[in-house]
């Protein structure tokens, strides 16, 4: 990083003065919803203002650079940090007993699509606080694809982004396929509002619980989560599937009548079945509740419809393996990834059948029809193994605050993973060391670590510089 010079900063900060001002404009959308349900909308309005017209200035005085690996290394955790600095005003001026650190929590919760709260009372806030958490998960959910193919691709690379398989484009164009996305993303999400009404849901609530199932994000409007009808719970399912196990490239073939061979599909749904079953037998509670908790946790979206602590300890283990590991790559979910998992594992295998067989043969190795190559294992190892060092750290720093070790390594891991079920421990009362440390291992567990820890590096090094 010592390369970065004060050009390359400035360039950074033009980068970041375009965030600024579409936060800014996504910030008086809610003033909408405000005059509709005749709600106050000052701290929307005037905050929305003030972050638009610093974003165009910021923007106007500064001047652009060609983006490389290092730029993109910087922006994009910046970019996820000032959104939720920002994202942070409206629940600390809308909520009376919220301090700017429990904004801070909350909107980072929202923008990782994590989906933890800090809010006592869900269903008596403001409509318009209620869409702004909705609002920042949607744009927070599919915000990591769009900003790795859009920024990454004008570095020509994805180094570490090659095990996730997000530098994949569906169309050739990186214009193109950002707009494909939108496009997918948008049908999925009109549709689950169309079913979930359709399924008896309020308006309200099926555009909210829309937003938040297909961007895995699991902030509900309700204080018991998603407390509906089966039908509705079928509905939310089929979504959470849609947004985390079934990848936009899979999405972009089906609809233009095309099929894509997808092996994280096919071994997350077997996974999802397999474990479902066991939790509805060792939990005695119904399958499609149990299906429901299953896709909720290895998709990373954090509705329930039961209540996890009264979950049996063979299903809460099991829930914690599925929140681990996560859904598929190109989606919007967190956790390690399937594909991932996948690659380890042939890895292992054959490693073993090396072993086994004379020097000589010659082992042609493949996940699914493409070439298992060493690059693609290193990069699944490391991130796999960054994600397993982070549960540790957050779950020993959560039992030095005081909690219970399982509680504090079911939490740990959902902190990072960006799930957002909780046994109790991620509330407004927590420890504000823990609601710091909460802050920092979902922006890191969204990015994948690599760029957070670019970023505090670089600042580390400028700081011992001075």
């Amino acid at each position: 990083m010592e390369v970065f010079k004060g050009r390359d900063i400035i360039g950074v900060i033009h980068e970041l003065g375009i965030l600024i001002t579409l936060l800014g404009i996504l910030m008086f959308i809610p003033t909408v919803i405000g005059w509709y349900y005749r709600e106050p909308v000052w701290y929307f309005l005037y905050p929305s203002l003030l972050i638009t017209l610093t974003g165009i200035l910021v923007y106007r005085f500064t001047e652009p650079v060609n983006i490389e690996l290092k730029h993109a290394m910087i922006i994009s955790p910046l970019a996820w940090l000032l959104a939720s600095i920002i994202g942070a005003i409206p629940f600390y001026l809308g909520i009376p007993y919220f301090s700017y650190l429990d904004g801070v929590f909350e909107s980072m919760s929202a923008w990782t699509t994590t989906g933890f709260t800090l809010v006592k009372d869900v269903e008596n806030l403001p409509c318009t606080l209620q869409f702004w958490r909705s609002l920042e998960q949607w744009i927070g959910g599919i915000g990591v694809l769009v900003m790795v193919i859009s920024i990454l691709s004008k570095t020509g690379i994805s180094t570490y982004y090659r095990a996730e398989a997000r530098e994949e484009k569906i169309l050739p164009s990186t214009v193109n396929t950002v707009r494909k996305i939108w496009e997918i993303y948008i049908l999925y999400t009109l549709i689950g509002v169309s079913l979930l009404y359709l399924a008896g849901l309020p308006i309200w609530d099926a555009i909210n619980l829309s937003m938040c199932g297909i961007s895995t994000g699991g902030m509900s409007i309700k204080n018991s989560s998603f407390p509906y009808n089966n039908l509705a719970k079928v509905v939310m399912i089929s979504i959470m599937i849609l947004g985390g196990i079934i990848s936009f490239a899979v999405h972009h073939r089906i609809l233009t009548g095309r099929w894509m061979e997808d092996i994280q599909g096919k071994v997350g749904l077997t996974i999802v079945l397999i474990a479902s079953i066991v939790v509805m037998l060792s939990s005695g509670i119904d399958f499609i509740d149990a299906l429901f908790t299953v896709v909720s946790a290895i998709t990373s979206t954090g509705y329930s419809t039961v209540s996890i602590a009264s979950l049996s300890d063979l299903s809460l283990f099991i829930i914690l393996l599925l929140m681990m590991i996560g859904g598929s790559t190109g989606t919007t979910t967190g956790g390690i990834k399937l594909i991932r998992l996948i690659v380890i594992l042939k890895s292992l295998y054959y490693h073993i059948q090396r072993a086994l067989l004379p020097p000589n043969v010659l082992i042609c190795k493949r996940i699914g029809k493409s070439p298992l190559s060493q690059d693609l294992v290193i990069d699944a190892s490391v991130i796999g193994f960054a994600y397993l060092i982070h549960y540790c750290i957050t779950t020993i720093f959560l039992i030095s605050l005081g909690y219970l070790p399982f509680k504090s390594l079911f939490e740990g891991v959902s902190l990072v993973a960006n799930i957002g079920l909780s046994l109790n421990v991620v509330n407004h009362s927590m420890h504000p060391l823990g609601k710091i440390l909460g802050i920092f291992m979902m922006w890191a567990g969204r990015l994948e670590f690599i760029p957070v820890y670019v970023l505090l590096l670089y600042l580390f090094r400028k700081l011992i510089k001075r």
